[in-house]
């Protein structure tokens, strides 16, 4: 009798947990399949009810809740909201095994962040080992515009009449791993980030944009980009709009991701906007966005670190976008005219130029065009460690640094380091590294360091230099980099004649190498052209570019030695105290000599050939620039 009780217990508290519905536990699971059928097209309606029915029970709870797929394909043709403290997922870490596919032309998944009725605030969200892809009917999607996107996790869109200075904050702890995100060319953005707290994009394949980018973060405070896989995207392959990063611990990661053929589509449409049209075609602006775009105002705090940037149809090769103005240009001039194929090859003579009628003449200004890594609005970055192949006739730029100004916010490049990249290039490059404008923070301006130029092709601008200054810099760094080129480049650094008052305030230039591949006693000057001055602060003429103080010089240490020599040229006096830097810690200080020599005695501090080294410069004991110049440790 006593077994039975129990028994009989046991069994009615099974019916109040488990009875009468789902009612959500702590880390409940609950199974999709008990509400929308997989593998059928034709249930995508009843599918995105079924969706309704799980979040019924979800957002009943507090409690974490894991909605699990099961292997096979979901259709939907409605957005799918997702609720805070869920969990998405595939059936296995295979995230090809599931996928949910929409099939209208609407928001993918989002949230109610952005409903400007009634936000909620959304927080801890992981979505993970799952495909998720637009195929939408080519009839159906002809009648609407490319404005939704695959996965859209941000408050209430604020445009461009709203001031820089009212940031939003909706979500939090929103986190995305092991996913494929396919938009099919008919996603505006695959991935959108607004508002977000703390947040990560990890371990996915992204691809697939229409007119816009892979990843896209606006206001975005501490944000992981990392080992993704991102190819095929109309604009950049990742872009922080607006507001993103922060001081302290609020960061912009972008680490180790591989991204491939961005600029594929926006160009075109660029070309031909309203605004644009106004400009006659020779006129028009062009549309060089990055791989990795800071478009700014006001990002702040980020590290680009040890990512791949491949971009280019092959070195003979127009971008898509130009070929199809092209297509279009000529159509205008002869309706009967022959369309040329995307893949057109540009016809060059022995020196590079391009050969009459190959293309229009009106259409060899890169109207649309590679930049790797754009620097636009941007301060307080490191960019690291990254691998960079442009194979293109509209390369534009490895990288290129602007200030930005928007709805009454400013923020010029500063504190930037540019450090041991490898930067590849076969076709045409504008500029290698394009500044507009640069300012100090925390006694760093923008320094150049210990990276690797390989360029087979032309460096096609005016100057044929490897950083072209084109706005007032108050101070860059250009030390320890090498260069091998194929046709003619002039020398490291210029500052541009725009017919404004132009000038760098400190040029610190020393260390740099490099060899035309097919002479190889040819060698880069350090600054041109020639007619570039270094001059006072009060010229005769406003408008003379100008580089006011120029340090040139080196610095050596042999193991086995306990000294660390070095020689700035041209100090004339400016530094007066070194100090050497080991593994991040300064360690002695040592004056500069008259004439620009200095010696440092390192002896019993280890330094072997891993050791980082460093040295950095001061004035009467005042620390005015920061900006590591790293020491060449040899056997």
């Amino acid at each position: 009798m006593k077994r039975k009780v129990v028994f009989f217990v046991v069994a009615i508290m099974c019916v109040i947990v488990f009875g009468g519905g789902i009612r959500t536990q702590a880390a409940e699971v609950i199974q999709v399949d008990r509400f929308m059928e997989k593998d059928n097209k034709a249930a995508a309606t009843t599918n995105a009810l079924g969706w309704a029915k799980i979040l019924e029970a979800v957002n009943s709870s507090e409690d974490s809740t894991t909605i699990q797929f099961g292997t096979g394909k979901y259709y939907v043709d409605n957005t799918l909201k997702v609720p805070s403290n869920a969990v998405i997922k595939g059936a296995t870490t295979n995230a090809k095994d599931s996928e949910l596919v929409f099939t209208a032309p609407k928001q993918g998944l989002t949230t109610e962040a952005a409903n400007a009725a009634n936000p909620k605030y959304i927080k801890n969200v992981l979505i993970r080992d799952i495909s998720i892809r637009y195929e939408i009917d080519q009839v159906i999607m002809s009648g609407h515009a490319y404005a939704f996107s695959l996965i859209n996790f941000a408050g209430d869109y604020k445009d461009d009449s709203t001031s820089l200075a009212e940031p939003y904050e909706r979500l939090d702890n929103i986190q995305i791993d092991n996913i494929i995100a396919d938009g099919n060319e008919q996603a505006n953005s695959i991935i959108y980030l607004g508002g977000i707290k703390n947040g990560s994009v990890k371990n996915s394949e992204i691809r697939n944009s229409n007119l816009q980018s892979g990843i896209a973060m606006e206001y975005c405070q501490t944000m992981v980009i990392e080992k993704n896989k991102i190819e095929n995207i109309g604009r950049a392959g990742i872009v922080m709009y607006r507001g993103n990063g922060g001081s302290g611990t609020k960061q912009i990661s972008i680490i180790g991701n591989e991204i491939k053929d961005w600029m594929q589509r926006y160009g075109t449409q660029h070309f031909y906007a309203p605004a644009n049209m106004e400009y006659s075609a020779d006129d028009r602006k062009s549309m060089v966005d990055g791989g990795i775009d800071s478009y700014g105002a006001a990002n702040n705090n980020i590290i680009i670190d040890s990512n791949r940037l491949i971009g280019g149809e092959g070195s003979n090769k127009y971008n898509p976008s130009n070929i199809k103005i092209n297509n279009i240009e000529r159509r205008k001039k002869d309706s009967l005219a022959t369309d040329l194929s995307l893949q057109h090859e540009v016809q060059t003579d022995k020196d590079g130029k391009i050969v009459a009628d190959s293309v229009d003449a009106t259409l060899q200004k890169n109207m649309t065009g590679y930049t790797a890594i754009r620097l636009s609005g941007a301060e307080n970055v490191r960019v690291t460690n990254n691998f960079v192949q442009l194979d293109s006739y509209d390369n534009f730029a490895f990288m290129a640094l602007y200030e930005r100004d928007r709805q009454g916010v400013k923020t010029t490049p500063k504190n930037i380091i540019i450090k041991n990249n490898d930067f590849n290039a076969s076709g045409r490059i504008r500029y290698p590294i394009r500044i507009l404008t640069g300012a100090v923070n925390k006694s760093r301006g923008i320094s150049i360091e210990n990276n690797r130029f390989d360029i087979d092709g032309l460096v096609d601008n005016y100057y044929k230099v490897m950083v072209e200054v084109r706005n007032p810099v108050e101070l860059l760094s250009v030390t320890d980099n090498q260069a091998s080129w194929d046709k003619q480049i002039n020398g490291w650094v210029t500052v541009a004649d725009t017919g404004a008052s132009n000038y760098i305030n400190n040029l610190l230039i020393w260390g740099n190498s490099g060899t035309k591949k097919t002479d190889v006693t040819r060698v880069l000057n350090n600054t041109m052209p020639s007619t570039l001055r270094i001059a006072p602060p009060e010229l005769p003429n406003s408008v003379t570019p100008f580089i006011e103080n120029l340090y040139s010089g080196y610095a050596d240490y042999k193991v086995g030695e306990t000294n660390i020599k070095g020689m700035l040229v041209n100090n004339q006096g400016r530094y007066q105290i070194v100090m050497v830097v080991i593994n991040g810690i300064g360690i002695k200080n040592a004056t500069v000599n008259p004439d620009g020599s200095f010696l440092i005695n390192v002896k019993a501090n280890n330094i072997t050939k891993d050791t980082q080294v460093a040295v950095r410069y001061r004035v009467n004991g005042n620390e005015t620039y920061d900006s590591e110049m790293q020491v060449k440790v040899t056997e």
